[in-house]
């Protein structure tokens, strides 16, 4: 079963019960409010009988014999009450003798009226009432003893309540009716209202469903500030985040595979030329002069995949964890700078005052891999520029294509300019990744025929001061 159907369900049920509860409750309060008027009713009718007798005592004492008196006492009970309503009727009885009844009920027997209290040798004559069902009718009876000479009497009044009960089951079919309606409005209202209220996570899981198949830029429209717009935020926050990661491993995939790809490729041409001078010097007759190209040859291959092997291993290897950035004297960056390119006349290196923080071998690296760069791009000046901001590396050669500038830092990646040059793509990559080391960024600005400048700017926090 779904949420929506467990939530209506279950508030439609504790909705019933509800307006059970109260139904019974109001139709409780009712009928004992009504039942209880209507007994003080009949006990006041009861006392304006019981009044009338005492007022008429003496009137019935003057006569002699029993008989005669009994006949008086009938005479004034059936006087008294002839105005009585029509739900109203009257018992008279001494014992189980019935001197006068219209009710057709033996009120003394059903009140026990003959079991009088006694209290200091006194009897005590209280009104008793009780609520009866006789066949399809309801009587609300109110009886006492009364004392008239020798003879003890009982009155009784009743009443029949059968309208009464009527109009209470009428409410209690009313309630029901009404309880009936108000759940069939609520039930539509609540369909309704929980349909519109869950449209966000029906949408949510469309979503959810598109993205599983790959639809990644996929989102929600965030309407409100309710639990569930902010379930919608975050779910959208979620896409864009598998929606990046998802671009991340994708470029992360293409780039191994160009990696492979040109690590083959440059591999592979070496290796031939090794192969092939290999098989000529074991299997053909060469002059001393041929063998010695040869094996020339085989020694530049050699290198060249040596060379390959080490910057890719420098690449590889180089992790934060396996460095030591130390505080660095620019002087003598300086010096170590000057004995690589002593007697070069093309490379101007201008050095600051002061210190960095740093590793001086990968920072030798850097500007020795960018100055290997520049003299492939055709330049004939290199500027160097080192202080305590930073790093900056100005050529004069034929710069970098636009179309080139998103890439030049991936591994084994060489722009349509630097084709014919002899290298493996790896020096740049290399520059950025001791970059990286040094928390900080390489960055490049180039023009096609005025050459390029690259830089590396020091955090402030690394500078020496």
């Amino acid at each position: 079963m779904k949420l929506r159907s467990r939530i209506t369900f279950g508030t439609l049920g504790l909705l019933l019960i509800s307006l059970g509860l109260c139904c019974a409750l109001i139709v409780s309060v009712s009928k004992k409010n009504m039942l209880n008027s209507t007994t003080s009713y009949v006990q006041t009718e009861l006392q304006k009988l019981v009044a009338n007798f005492f007022s008429s005592g003496n009137e019935i004492k003057k006569t002699d014999g029993t008989l005669t008196e009994e006949s008086k006492i009938k005479y004034y009970f059936f006087k008294q009450t002839q105005y009585s309503d029509a739900d109203t009727e009257y018992v008279l009885q001494n014992g189980d003798r019935m001197l006068y009844n219209n009710s057709g009920l033996n009120a003394g027997k059903i009140l026990e009226l003959d079991e009088a209290e006694e209290s200091n040798n006194k009897a005590i004559y209280d009104i008793k009432s009780s609520i009866i069902h006789q066949g399809k009718n309801y009587y609300c009876i109110c009886g006492k003893n009364i004392d008239i000479g020798e003879e003890r009497y009982q009155i009784s009044v009743v009443r029949s309540i059968t309208g009464l009960y009527r109009q209470i089951y009428q409410m209690i079919a009313v309630c029901l009716v009404i309880g009936m309606i108000i759940s069939v409005i609520a039930a539509v209202s609540m369909i309704i209202f929980l349909k519109k209220s869950f449209k966000p996570l029906e949408l949510l899981k469309d979503e959810a469903d598109a993205i599983s198949k790959g639809e990644y830029e996929r989102h929600i429209e965030v309407k409100g500030k309710d639990e569930l717009a902010s379930l919608s935020q975050s779910f959208n926050a979620m896409a864009k985040a598998v929606e990046s990661h998802i671009a991340e491993v994708e470029e992360t995939s293409e780039a191994r595979n160009r990696l492979i790809h040109a690590l083959s490729h440059e591999m592979r041409t070496p290796v031939t030329a090794i192969c092939g001078y290999a098989y000529s010097l074991r299997n053909m007759k060469m002059t001393d002069e041929q063998r010695e190209e040869a094996l020339g040859f085989i020694d530049i291959e050699a290198k060249r995949l040596g060379g390959l092997s080490g910057k890719l291993t420098d690449l590889v290897g180089l992790t934060p964890d396996k460095i030591e950035l130390k505080d660095i004297e620019l002087a003598d960056l300086k010096k170590h700078l000057e004995m690589i390119w002593s007697g070069r006349d093309d490379i101007i290196l201008t050095v600051g005052n002061g210190s960095i923080k740093g590793d001086m071998e990968l920072l030798i690296m850097l500007i020795t891999n960018l100055c290997d760069n520049a003299k492939k791009a055709d330049a004939t000046k290199i500027n160097i520029d080192i202080s305590e901001r930073g790093i900056s590396v100005k050529d004069n050669g034929k710069g970098i294509p636009q179309e080139d500038m998103k890439h030049i830092f991936e591994i084994f990646y060489q722009g349509d300019a630097s084709r014919n040059q002899q290298g493996f793509g790896l020096g740049l990559a290399l520059c950025q990744k001791i970059a990286a080391l040094h928390n900080s960024r390489l960055c490049v600005e180039s023009k096609l025929q005025e050459g390029s400048v690259f830089s590396l700017q020091f955090p402030y926090n690394s500078l020496m001061t």
